[in-house]
C-alpha cells in the first residue's frame, strides 16, 4: 500500500504534465523537507531571508556572466567530445584516453557557453529553480519555460558535436533534463558516482544508460536493488590512494565524530519521514558511550548541509568541539572516527585512522527511518559496527578495528576507464 505523497499526487492525479513534475521532483521536494533550524540553508525562510538569497543568486550570475572558468575543453579539441560534471578528477581521466571533455552547459560563464540565448535561459532557470515559491513551479508557464529550455539545450548538445554525457546523481533538475536529451538524441549517458551509496533501488541512478560504480561490492548491491547488472561497470576511483600502511590506529586521545543528518529530499522509490530530534538523540547516545569509555571532549564534523549554531543549542559546547577543518586535515590528526552511513568510512581507512559504525537501528531501519546498507548494517565481519550504546561501548573497550581489505570491495584498483571507448561506439541500450 503507498503513502501518501504531494509530488506523486502532482503527477498522477492533478492533471499537470507527468514528465515536468517528475523532472521538478528534487525541487519540489527541497521546498516541502529542506526545512528547519538544522539546515544550514533551510529552503523556508523570512521574507527578509529569501530577499538576501535572492539577491546572492543575482550577484552570482552577475559574476558568472563576465567570468570564465576554464572549465571547458577548446573548441576543435581531439577525440570524442563528452559533457560532463562528475566528481573528482574523472575528467582528467577522460581527457587522458583522448576525449575531449566539456563541463555542464549550466555550470559554464557566458562566454565559456558562447550561446548567449542559452545562458540567459539557464541562468534565469537556476534562479526561479533557487528563489520560486512551490505554487509558481507548479505552473503550466513555466513548464513552457521548461520545454524552451529543453529545446535550447538540445541544439547546443547537438551542434557542439557531444558523444556523451557524465553527470553525478540523476535526481537534479539539470542532471536529469541531459539524461532525456541524450536519450531522444540516441546518445548514451552515464551516471559516475559521488560517492558511496546510502540507499539501493532500482530507480534513483538508474535513469542514464550506464552506472559507474567504484567496486564490486557496490555493483552487487545495486544489482540486488534491481538495476541490470549488464549496465553497470566497475571504474574504482579515480582520486584513490594506497591506505596507509598497518592496522588503522585507533585511540580516544582525538575522536572524530560524524553527524546523523536529515535528508532534504525523497528518495523516488519510496517517501520516508524523518524525526528531526533523532539526529540529536544520535549525538546524545555517542556521547554517552564515549564518556563512559573516558572521553572528556570530541570533534564534531556535521555533513555540510546542516547548522552549527542549531547544534549547538541542543547539545551545548562542553562536550562536542566543532571541526570544520578540511576532511584531510580532520583525519591526519584523528585518532578514531565514529559516524553512521557516510563516504568519510572509505575516507577514513585510506587515511588510516579506524571507523566505528554507528547506527541504532530497530527492524532494519536505522534513526531516520531509513534501511540500512552494507557495510553499515553488521553485515560484514570485516566492518566494526554497533546498533546501541552497549554495542558502541563494548567495541570502544575492545578496540576492535576495520580490516583494510575491505576497501577493496568498495575501490577496485587501479582506476580504469578503458573499456570507454568500444562502450561508445555501441548503439545505445534499449530502455
Amino acid at each position: 500500500m503507498q503513502n501518501f505523497y504531494l509530488v506523486r499526487w502532482l503527477r498522477e492525479k492533478s492533471g499537470l504534465d507527468p514528465e515536468i513534475i517528475d523532472s521538478l521532483k528534487y525541487e519540489l521536494d527541497k521546498r516541502i523537507y529542506y526545512y528547519g533550524g538544522q539546515f544550514a540553508t533551510p529552503y523556508e525562510k523570512t521574507d527578509g531571508g529569501r530577499r538576501l538569497a535572492a539577491l546572492k543568486t543575482s550577484v552570482r550570475e552577475i559574476v558568472l556572466s563576465f567570468k570564465s572558468k576554464g572549465r571547458t575543453s577548446p573548441a576543435g579539441s581531439a577525440g570524442t567530445r563528452v559533457s560532463s560534471n562528475a566528481y573528482f578528477s574523472f575528467n582528467k581521466a577522460l581527457k587522458e584516453l583522448g576525449f575531449g571533455v566539456s563541463d555542464a552547459p549550466w555550470r559554464l560563464g557566458r562566454r565559456e557557453l558562447g550561446d548567449d540565448e542559452l545562458y540567459f535561459r539557464i541562468r534565469r532557470m537556476i534562479a526561479r529553480l533557487e528563489n520560486d515559491d512551490f505554487s509558481l513551479l507548479v505552473r503550466p508557464e513555466f513548464a513552457a519555460e521548461i520545454h524552451a529550455l529543453e529545446a535550447a539545450l538540445k541544439k547546443y548538445y547537438s551542434k557542439a558535436g557531444f558523444s556523451a554525457l557524465v553527470v553525478p546523481f540523476d535526481l537534479p533538475f539539470f542532471e536529469r533534463l541531459a539524461i532525456k536529451i541524450f536519450r531522444e538524441l540516441g546518445l548514451p549517458s552515464f551516471v559516475s558516482l559521488h560517492g558511496l551509496p546510502g540507499r539501493y533501488n532500482a530507480i534513483d541512478d538508474n535513469r542514464a544508460d550506464y552506472l559507474l560504480v567504484w567496486g564490486d561490492r557496490i555493483k552487487d548491491s545495486y544489482a540486488r536493488a534491481g538495476v541490470p547488472p549488464e549496465k553497470i561497470f566497475v571504474t574504482g576511483h579515480p582520486g584513490y590512494r594506497k591506505p596507509a600502511a598497518g592496522a588503522p590506529r585507533f585511540s580516544l586521545d582525538d575522536v572524530l565524530v560524524l553527524s546523523k543528518a536529515v535528508p532534504g529530499a525523497q528518495n523516488t522509490a519510496e517517501q520516508i519521514l524523518s524525526d528531526r530530534g533523532n539526529s540529536i538523540l544520535y549525538l546524545c547516545s555517542l556521547r554517552k558511550a564515549l564518556e563512559k569509555a573516558g572521553v572528556r571532549r570530541a570533534r564534531l564534523r556535521l555533513h555540510p548541509s546542516e547548522s552549527a549554531a542549531w547544534y549547538e543549542r541542543f547539545l551545548g559546547g562542553d562536550f562536542f568541539v566543532p571541526d570544520n577543518a578540511p576532511l584531510t586535515a580532520s583525519l591526519a590528526r584523528a585518532s578514531l572516527t565514529i559516524g553512521p552511513t557516510s563516504t568519510v568510512f572509505l575516507e577514513s581507512l585510506l587515511a588510516g585512522v579506524n571507523y566505528l559504525v554507528y547506527e541504532p537501528a530497530a527492524g532494519g531501519l536505522d534513526l531516520l527511518n531509513y534501511p540500512l546498507v552494507p557495510p553499515f548494517d553488521g553485515s560484514d565481519p570485516a566492518v566494526p559496527a554497533a546498533a546501541d550504546e552497549e554495542a558502541l561501548g563494548a567495541l570502544l573497550a575492545s578496540g576492535r578495528r576495520a580490516d583494510p581489505a575491505v576497501l577493496a570491495g568498495y575501490i577496485r584498483t587501479p582506476f580504469d576507464l578503458s573499456f570507454l571507448p568500444a562502450l561508445l561506439s555501441r548503439k545505445r541500450p534499449g530502455r
